[in-house]
This record gives C-alpha cells, structure tokens and sequence, in this order.
C-alpha cells in the first residue's frame, strides 16, 4: 500500500486501486478467485473468460466491517494482455471488463463507470481496464465480452 494525503494506492500483479482518503483508514483483503463455472453468464449478458480479481475493502482497525460507499469514488485498474485481446477478437467482439454481483456478470459501462481501455504502447499490446465505482461489495472480476 501507498498513502498520501489524498488518496491510498494498493497494488498486485495484475490490479491496482486508487482509494480517495476515508474517515477511517482503509485496507484490501484479497480473496481466492472463485471458478468462472460457479458464476454462469447469461444468453446475450456478459461473457466471461478470463477471472482476474477478487477483494473487498475494510476499515483497518474494524476488519469485519466493509467499506462499500466512496465519494469520490475509487479507481479500478486491472491488467489485460494480448490473449485478452485475441480472445474477444476471435469472438469478433470488444474486450469488456465485468464483475460478479452474487447473481449475474455485469459489464462497467463509459456512462456508469467511466469505463476505458488505455493501451500500451507496441511492442506490449497490453493495459488497463478502468472503471470508477462509487458502491463497492466483494466482486469477482473477469475479462470478457
């Protein structure tokens, strides 16, 4: 974790979230990644194909107690890589990024979320997902279309 006085910026392999400072301090709890086969798509919804992250968000010195309401709101930045791309283009599709809401996948959405891809540069043919989200729970995120 990184702290300044504006925000905390907790980082892994493949995620990195930016926190706006809270009231209490805050701490990630990484969570085992559940099977994509536990979490069907439905016909015509998001199509996961690739799980990527799992984790909720705490308060430091009441762990039990889940922070799910920012104003302003976080920022969500998950790694993809050409795989990624190559996958959905195969399924002549967008490469999207969803989460797991206990009952459905749902797509972030540019008018909800703020949802983007910025690339990287060539030779990598990687970047980031964002999304901006402002009620947070413990969802499963996953690549996908």
């Amino acid at each position: 974790m990184i702290e300044n006085s504006k925000c905390a910026v907790f980082e892994n392999v493949n995620v990195k979230l930016t926190v706006p400072t809270q009231v209490k301090p805050i701490k990630v709890e990484w969570l085992p990644i559940p099977p994509l086969e536990s979490m069907p798509p439905v016909p015509g919804g998001f199509q996961p194909f690739r799980a990527v992250t799992n984790f909720r968000l705490v308060y430091v010195e009441q762990p039990e107690r889940e922070v799910t309401t920012f104003d302003p709101p976080i920022e969500v930045r998950i790694r993809y890589y050409p795989s990624d791309l190559e996958k959905a283009a195969v399924m002549d599709k967008l490469l999207r990024l969803g989460f797991w809401d206990g009952k459905q996948w749902i797509r972030f959405t540019p008018e909800k979320h703020q949802y983007h891809l910025e690339p990287a540069p060539p030779p990598e043919n990687s970047g980031w997902g964002v999304a901006n989200v402002s009620n947070w729970g413990d969802p499963t995120h996953a690549w996908g279309t």
